[in-house]
């Protein structure tokens, strides 16, 4: 392993070359990604009963003089976290694999839904796939919230595809942004919903965040249902209609009510879109009336769930998605006769495990021009904000019975702490590995409502 910089990014990576072997566990393959502030590898592993197990490995410099940021310990933790939804990636490995370089193993997903989105010719989903993606993405958003975390950058380059037999099952990626919404409170000790700030950082993507975003109010839950609002409009209609707008007709066109967004959809969206409206920043969503409505449309189409989605075998686009997908191996196969590596195809051709805005410190989508932050004031907000995720989360962790391995992390706020953060072995019974490869009909059994921390939820005035 060594070190080096990208023209793209002022910001030391890790790099491991093919062969490099990790942790004397994960052998790295190939280099599948590189953003501003870090490196994603396909490993496999060596050891063990599971040995030929292919996973993703997320690389990222430990920052000694702290002009970065270091996102990989709060992301190991919020996955940690998410270990028994069906909708996170299993979490392999997590520490520090040399003085200055921390990694995460998790497990490889597919493309993403904006990528696949992007391969149909008319640029959207059939409304069958729409909505019974909508079903999972809503479902992966309500297991986020229940454990005291939003995403605050829902959209559909962080969801994903899995692969093998979960290829049906759509993943959330990228917490780079994600914060912990429930704070400890002094005199009871309970956990109680954050007030909000006066004024908010801008953290988000232009075309999915919600207005409150733009007027730099706190986000809550309620800011996340409206990106996924965002997100399943353009599934349905193929774009959202301050596509390519400037900023300001932007914010006119978000103002306007839901005649102008929904036109296009189902009648059953006004809705979902009435109830969001009405949410205000400490009110918890109804997800059930969401998922109730939805499927109140796929049983007046006669959608299945067991339908194809468009891009598999039987879908409506499942010829344009072979014809790409041809397309980008031969192109693979031309780079890689000229020895270079295949991740030198643009970002969005080879969108397979994480989304460029996964790998990103500052947010490839969304303009900082017109934010009052810098950049680096941001990254150091964002990283703040991580580090809530950090301290909190092991003050009141969700442990499983049988996931011990996982409680070996630090109290102090120190990410990556040798001592009480080392990696896992491999050999144990209880190890982050057999935990994580664990029979799935486990995981599918998750119940958001058990695993709902004990809030005092504040229902407030509504809007």
């Amino acid at each position: 392993m060594h070190t080096s910089s990208s023209s793209s990014s002022s910001i030391p990576k890790p790099s491991f070359d093919p062969g490099d072997i990790v942790n004397g566990t994960w052998k790295v393959r190939r280099e599948l990604g590189c953003g501003g502030c870090g490196i994603v590898y396909e490993v496999e592993l060596i050891r063990g009963a599971r040995a030929g197990l292919r996973a993703a490995m997320k690389a990222e410099t430990i920052d000694a003089s702290h002009k970065y940021s270091e996102t990989l310990s709060a992301e190991a933790l919020v996955l940690r976290r998410m270990q028994r939804s069906p909708h996170f990636c299993r979490l392999y490995l997590a520490g520090k694999c040399s003085p200055d370089c921390n990694v995460i193993v998790m497990s490889l997903v597919g493309r993403t839904l904006s990528w696949l989105r992007r391969q149909n010719p008319s640029q959207r989903f059939t409304l069958s796939t729409s909505l019974r993606l909508a079903l999972q993405c809503i479902e992966a958003v309500e297991h986020l919230h229940s454990m005291g975390i939003i995403h605050r950058d829902v959209k559909g380059s962080n969801f994903a595809i899995g692969q093998q037999n979960l290829r049906r099952v759509v993943h959330m990626i990228d917490f780079g942004f994600a914060r912990l919404y429930l704070k400890k409170e002094a005199t009871t000790g309970e956990l109680d919903h954050r007030p909000p700030r006066k004024r908010a950082p801008y953290l988000g993507t232009d075309r999915y965040c919600s207005i409150h975003v733009h007027k730099r109010e706190e986000q809550g839950r309620r800011d996340d249902l409206w990106s996924f609002l965002y997100m399943i409009v353009e599934f349905v209609v193929g774009e959202l209609p301050w596509r390519s707008s400037s900023y300001r007709k932007l914010l006119a066109k978000k103002s306007r009510g839901g005649e102008h967004l929904l036109k296009d959809c189902p009648i059953e969206f006004y809705k979902i879109y009435d109830h969001i409206r009405r949410l205000g920043y400490m009110d918890r969503p109804n997800y059930q009336l969401i998922r109730r409505t939805i499927n109140e449309i796929c049983k007046r189409r006669n959608f299945s769930i067991e339908d194809p989605f468009d891009w598999e075998e039987g879908g409506r686009y499942h010829k344009e998605y072979l014809r790409t997908i041809e397309q980008l191996e031969k192109e693979n196969q031309r780079n890689l006769g000229k020895g270079t590596e295949a991740t030198t195809l643009k970002q969005e051709e080879l969108e397979t495990v994480y989304s460029s805005a996964d790998l990103s410190c500052e947010h490839s989508d969304a303009p900082t021009a017109r934010d009052s932050v810098s950049g680096r004031s941001k990254e150091r907000r964002a990283s703040k904000d991580l580090s809530s995720i950090y301290r909190l989360l092991h003050r009141y962790p969700y442990i499983p019975a049988s996931n011990s391995a996982l409680s070996e992390w630090s109290d102090d706020g120190t990410h990556f702490d040798e001592e009480t953060a080392s990696f896992a072995d491999t050999d144990s019974e209880t190890n982050l590995l057999s935990i994580a490869l664990t029979d799935l009909s486990n995981v599918a059994s998750f119940s958001a409502e058990m695993l709902a921390p004990r809030v005092r939820e504040s229902r407030g005035q509504r809007k």
